[in-house]
């Protein structure tokens, strides 16, 4: 650049200055405020109140929110301006004003509470970390960090309302959520604990809680779904490859665990594998993750009557039931789930699971049949094995040729084999017995909806099919179950096969109008199953029973919107049952009622009373002939269970959360009361080497539960208080000897619990108190177990590549006459080197009682208290390293 050019630039530059200097003290003069208080109907300020200012072509010019007092103060330019505030649940101030060269006091204005105000933004301050919009709260992880997360489970005990239960499931406000999303699918469906141990705090960008959540298979966006959704955001660099781990661990008396967690995450494909396998006590599923399984997601049908659950043939695996208390426990699975998108019209969602375990326990039992008349006492000594094979198989495919139209195919496979041997001891008897429970099922549907103008049609037809067989096998030195032996070898081989088979269809079509919705539904079902039993040499036990049945119900339900805020919805329904029972046929009919008032202040504060009457019907297993057997010494039979009998039960339910982001406060409340007309129950005869339960018809069966939770996090100090209760009570009527009586079960349990919210500390805490008291009353005589368990954990790191964290508990089991106390201590040290891959662990469980301990149980019923003294799963310190790929 030359010089005259170099002296021409320098003069524009000055130029410019001295015009822009000239020109601030004309901006600073022609601006002004606009100040004003904001508060709610309680002559309280609101905080965070949103503050707009636009232009007449909406062309935002200004922008404010109130403080913690509920005043703003903004600065804008003379001119006509429109003037919105908004705040979360309330209704949306406009207004025009004209700003001249002079500030405008606005002095108070009032927000009024309105559920349709649910779309306004709210942005909340960066560093609370949390931004809400409708029904959406959005958390921004890095604000909730502390550096010593290594999991999702890590990140969501930090997050305000979220948690994780004793069940491993994910709560929002104490309810469990219904969706878990990964990258916004529903990958693991209920089984939380594969997403929270396995995906890693460092692929998670935000986490998102969605009420009214609506999905792929959704056709009314508008509709308040009520479901809960918790969406996990994964950061891009995890996207479009293969990412994963792989840890190895061993140690001190042969404890081993090897996981792998393969993820890939593309726009059209998402997918995950998780490996595993240990003797360390690490298992899959629960009992709900098996009933979730198992019971097939038939949703064309809708029907009000309901057969019945209770049934002493039911056997369910161990594994699901025993958890750590038991002596030894080895679990090999795989879990292959993947999401194709391939179209935005389609989807694919297969989700699979194998299980293999193999568990020995040890357990002494004291047993006192009839506590209140003539007490009969057993002592036991029981040495059990069991191995499990169980595996799952389901696919859906949905096709969405337009965004009002759905077809879905819904196909789900699954098996469960199992072979337990058990070696039973008492003062007579030694008693050898092996059971091979197998059971096989298949579940198909096709579903179709469509909406018609402001209608919705929803039509199904389905197909479900389930095979069970069952072989017990008793052998033992002296005689038993008072049967009568030709020779002197007592043994007997009892075999059990049913066979279900069912198919269905449902119709419903939704009228919605501006403030009223008609549901009109129709279903109808047709039922077929067959139960063959035989025992060796025992004519008595020869079952062929064959139960067709064949029900419909059709009724409407009908919504009135009678406020921004109150729903008021009732139903009726006729239901027709026809049954055929080895050739005889009855039928039977009812009329169906329910009713509900839902409050919805707004997305973070609902309420809901409703009250719901139906029937249940039997099963072909309440309807058995001639005896089966259950075990060594019980024997089951029918006595006065009709197949057309109907069980009318009352179901009374009021729930209420409140969740306020602003405040991180939640409060949940749920109470239920079922209470049941007629049901079947027992009649339990009760002798020194036999118990015979027959299946009869008692006049009592209530139920009711309540569950209190509160969670907040306090604004002065980095601490979170959560806490909850829960209350349980039973009262039915049973027969022992062919004499009525009554018999009660009680359980409260609490837990209370206070975490750190250090941003950056050397130790992080995690302390509480859990409560558990169960109470068996049989007439006068009580049997009580007492649970208490005070727990004391840390976490932090020594350098910024080693972290330790220590988990204690002191469990003290207290019963009517015995008590145990252990504490358990379980350390880890962390090695993680920043952008390694590798990463090493030397991890220890329970390292005070490196040998099996044992536990006090309580397993009483209605003609028996049972106390149980049991061995417990060992401690272990293993060693080993993770790599990241």
């Amino acid at each position: 650049m030359g010089i005259k050019n170099l002296k021409t630039f320098i003069y524009l530059i000055k130029k410019q200055f001295i015009c822009f200097f000239l020109f601030i003290p004309t901006l600073l003069i022609s601006q002004s405020s606009i100040n004003g208080l904001i508060k709610d109907i309680n002559n309280n300020g609101i905080e965070g109140a949103n503050i707009i200012i636009k232009t007449k072509d909406d062309k935002t010019v200004a922008f404010g929110t109130s403080n913690n007092k509920g005043r703003f103060s903004i600065k804008i330019n003379s001119g006509s301006f429109l003037l919105k505030i908004s705040y979360l649940g309330c209704k949306t101030i406009t207004q025009y004003i004209e700003i001249k060269n002079e500030d405008l006091n606005l002095q108070s204005i009032i927000l009024i509470e309105s559920s349709t105000e649910l779309d306004e933004v709210i942005l909340k301050a960066e560093n609370d970390g949390i931004i809400q919009k409708g029904d959406t709260t959005l958390y921004k992880v890095e604000k909730f960090l502390n550096g010593t997360e290594v999991n999702l489970k890590d990140i969501i005990n930090n997050l305000p309302g979220i948690d994780i239960n004793e069940k491993g499931k994910i709560t929002a406000n104490g309810k469990e959520i219904d969706r878990l999303l990964i990258d916004g699918e529903n990958l693991y469906k209920r089984q939380h604990q594969l997403a929270t141990e396995n995906v890693s705090s460092e692929m998670i960008k935000d986490i998102e809680l969605i009420r009214n959540y609506n999905d792929f298979e959704s056709i009314q966006k508008n509709k308040k779904t009520g479901l809960t959704a918790l969406n996990v955001n994964i950061k891009d660099d995890f996207k479009n490859k293969f990412t994963g781990n792989l840890q190895l661990f061993g140690g001190f008396n042969g404890k081993y665990k090897i996981n792998s967690p393969l993820f890939n995450f593309n726009k059209h494909i998402k997918s995950s594998l998780i490996i595993n396998s240990n003797n360390i006590g690490d298992s899959p599923m629960s009992i709900e993750d098996y009933f979730s399984l198992t019971e097939s997601d038939i949703k064309a049908t809708d029907k009000e009557n309901s057969k019945v659950v209770f049934s002493n043939l039911n056997d369910l695996p161990r594994f699901l039931s025993s958890g750590n208390n038991v002596k030894s426990k080895l679990n090999n699975f795989a879990t292959l789930s993947t999401i194709y998108n391939p179209t935005n019209k389609i989807k694919i969602d297969f989700y699979s699971i194998f299980n293999n375990s193999n568990q020995q326990e040890s357990f002494y039992r004291n047993i006192v049949l009839n506590p209140s008349i003539n007490p009969i006492e057993i002592n036991e000594i029981n040495k059990a094995k069991e191995k499990n094979y169980f595996g799952v198989f389901q696919l859906k495919s949905l096709f969405k040729a337009n965004k009002n139209t759905l077809l879905t195919l819904n196909t789900n496979f699954n098996f469960d084999n199992t072979e337990q041997s058990k070696t039973i001891e008492n003062t007579t008897n030694v008693i050898e017995e092996t059971l091979n429970p197998k059971k096989l099922q298949f579940n198909s549907e096709l579903s179709f909806k469509k909406n018609i103008n402001l209608n919705t049609l929803v039509s199904g037809i389905y197909f479900k099919y389930s095979k069970n067989r069952n072989q017990n096998s008793i052998n033992s030195n002296n005689p038993f179950l008072d049967l009568n032996f030709n020779n002197s070898i007592f043994s007997i081989d009892h075999s059990l096969k049913k066979d279900s088979k069912e198919t269905g269809f449902g119709l419903n079509y939704t009228i919605n109008k501006k403030k009223i919705a008609i549901d009109l539904f129709t279903n109808t079902s047709l039922t077929r199953d067959k139960l063959i039993s035989n025992a060796t040499n025992q004519p008595g036990f020869n079952n062929d029973l064959n139960l067709n049945n064949f029900s419909s119900s059709t009724g409407s339900n009908f919504t009135l919107k009678i406020s921004n805020v109150l729903n008021y919805t009732i139903g009726l329904s006729y239901n027709y049952i026809s049954t055929n029972f080895n050739e005889t046929p009855k039928n039977s009919n009812y009329l169906g009622f329910r009713s509900t008032i839902k409050a919805i202040f707004n997305s973070n504060n609902i309420g809901q009373l409703s009250y719901n009457y139906s029937s249940s019907i039997p099963t072909i297993n309440n309807l058995i002939q001639q005896y089966i057997i259950k075990d060594y010494r019980n024997l089951i039979i029918n006595e006065n269970v009709k197949p057309n009998n109907l069980f009318p039960y009352h179901q009374l339910n009021f729930n209420h959360f409140i969740f306020r982001p602003k405040n991180k406060f939640s409060l949940i409340f749920n109470a239920s009361y079922n209470f049941k007309e007629k049901s079947i129950d027992n009649n339990i005869i009760n002798s020194t080497n036999v118990t015979l339960s027959k299946n009869r018809i008692t006049d009592k069966d209530q139920m009711f539960n309540t569950f209190l939770f509160f969670d907040k996090a306090l604004k002065k100090a980095p601490f979170t208080f959560s806490a909850s209760i829960s209350f349980s009570s039973t009262e039915k009527n049973y027969f022992l000897n062919n004499v009525k009586r009554p018999f009660k079960n009680k359980n409260i349990s609490s837990i209370f619990k206070v975490r750190s919210k250090f941003k950056k500390s050397l130790i992080h805490l995690d302390f509480g108190y859990k409560f558990s008291r169960d109470t068996y009353t049989n007439i006068v005589n009580k049997s009580i177990l007492l649970v208490k368990q005070p727990y004391f954990n840390m976490k932090g790191n020594i350098t910024k590549e080693i972290f330790w964290d220590i988990n204690s508990t002191y469990t003290n089991y207290k019963s009517s006459n015995n008590k145990r106390e252990i504490f358990s201590l379980s350390p880890r040290l962390r090695f993680s080197k920043h952008k390694s891959n590798w990463e090493f662990n030397l991890i220890g469980n329970n390292i005070l009682n490196l040998s099996n301990q044992n536990i006090i149980e309580n397993n009483s019923s209605q003609s028996y208290f049972e106390q149980r003294t049991t061995t417990i799963l060992d401690g272990y310190i293993i060693l080993g390293a993770k790599l990241k790929y």
